[in-house]
This record gives C-alpha cells, sequence and structure tokens, in this order.
C-alpha cells in the first residue's frame, strides 16, 4: 500500500463521471494497465504530477484527493517531462478530499523542481503567488516562470 494524490472534476467525479466518496475503496477487475486506455485507478505519489491529469486553468476546475493504492499496479515514469511515480493501481482508497488550503500546505513543502512543474501547470491563487515570490525571492527562475505563467 503507499499513499499518493489524485485529482478529480470539482464534482468528485473521474474523467468518465464516476462519482467517488471520502472512505470508500474502489477496484477494478482485469489487467492492470496504464494510460487513457489502461486499466485501474491512476495516482500519483507527489502532489505536483497530480496537475498534469487536470485541468488547472482554473482552482473551481478540479478537487484532489489524498489516496491509497494498493493490490496490482503498474508504475509509469515519463523521464522525458519529468513526471514519477504515477501509478495505474487495483484498488484505491479515497482517504479524503483535501481543501485548498490543505493543497498549498504540502505544495509548500515540496523542493525548487517540484514548484516550478505547479508554476507551468495549474493556476495560483493570489496569495499563494505572493507566497512562492517571497520564499523564492532570489531563484530568477521561478520568479521569471510566475511571471509567464501566472502573472502573463
Amino acid at each position: 500500500m503507499f499513499k499518493g494524490y489524485k485529482a478529480f472534476n470539482s464534482d468528485k467525479t473521474n474523467r468518465y463521471g464516476f462519482p467517488f466518496e471520502s472512505g470508500n475503496t474502489y477496484s477494478v477487475d482485469g489487467e492492470i494497465k496504464f494510460g487513457n486506455e489502461g486499466n485501474g485507478y491512476h495516482l500519483c505519489t507527489s502532489i505536483s504530477d497530480v496537475f498534469r491529469y487536470v485541468d488547472a486553468d482554473s482552482v473551481d476546475n478540479y478537487v484532489i484527493a489524498e489516496v491509497y493504492g494498493f493490490g496490482d499496479y503498474k508504475q509509469f515514469d515519463d523521464d522525458y517531462e519529468g513526471y514519477y511515480d504515477m501509478y495505474s493501481v487495483r484498488h484505491l482508497y479515497i482517504k479524503k478530499f483535501l481543501t485548498r488550503d490543505e493543497v498549498f500546505e504540502i505544495i509548500k513543502k515540496l523542493h525548487e523542481w517540484q514548484i516550478m512543474k505547479i508554476i507551468k501547470t495549474s493556476k495560483l491563487l493570489p496569495n499563494e503567488i505572493e507566497y512562492i515570490k517571497d520564499k523564492y525571492k532570489s531563484n530568477v527562475s521561478i520568479i521569471c516562470a510566475l511571471l509567464y505563467y501566472q502573472l502573463d
């Protein structure tokens, strides 16, 4: 069993419209495969990789859950794009859906290269942008990315 994060539509459904609830375990039959044509429940062990799978133009478009995957699984790493430790699992337990504040508390603890991925792939709230600007004020790459991806 391993901890991870999974993104859902804002109504807590997946891309196929299937609803999910906190405290429930979901399972699939058949061979576990990764990808759009795969079989299993996808999750990422780093929250920075989750944003690859959401319409992150607005924080209102999605919700992120803390999850646990177990049973048979397939791992996928996309070295070219810098996304790691993504899984398709047979069993998925939804521990809880996170508030935006809880998500950002997790983001605050990430490495700079993970912060950079989030800046490039997700719309940040004004207070989140200010926090990152202040924390990384001497990091030219992060400041430039904020200006380009977040502040137009």
